[in-house]
């Protein structure tokens, strides 16, 4: 398995709102869908309705961001486990990516964190970000 898994790379595309995970191995991205829900409505509707004047909107919002963070690094573990020892890049803004990284289990399992807001990005342009990353990387081994 280890061999299978020699030129393979997750990529997780993380923003506040949503998540997608991809396996790429430098020609093509396939899609792995998370045990948990990709978007942040899921997690918003979960949520008690605000109780008059004592519910703070940006604490709201804080937990609602937390909870669905915490979800994705849950979904990420059973993935992590499906593909050992694959280098694992995480997109996303400086903001939302330093959040993850604060909560997520799996700090040790990310190769790099890549900063920018990638949520309008094309499969082409994401090869192109990751082009560098990887190379660098494949140059260590």
């Amino acid at each position: 398995m280890l061999n299978e898994n020699k030129y393979k790379y997750l990529v997780l595309l993380l923003s506040a709102k949503e998540v997608h995970l991809y396996i790429y191995d430098k020609v093509n991205f396939e899609k792995i869908k998370l045990s948990s829900a990709d978007s942040i409505e899921a997690y918003e509707r979960d949520m008690p309705g605000r109780m008059g004047q004592f519910t703070d909107a940006s604490a709201h919002k804080e937990i609602v961001i937390n909870n669905f963070l915490h979800h994705i690094d849950l979904a990420l573990g059973k993935i992590l486990n499906q593909y050992p020892n694959v280098p694992l890049f995480v997109l996303g803004t400086k903001k939302t990516t330093g959040h993850f990284n604060q909560l997520t289990k799996h700090a040790k399992a990310v190769t790099e964190y890549i900063d920018g807001n990638y949520n309008e990005s094309s499969l082409h342009e994401l090869k192109e970000i990751l082009a560098h990353p990887i190379m660098a990387l494949d140059f260590k081994k």
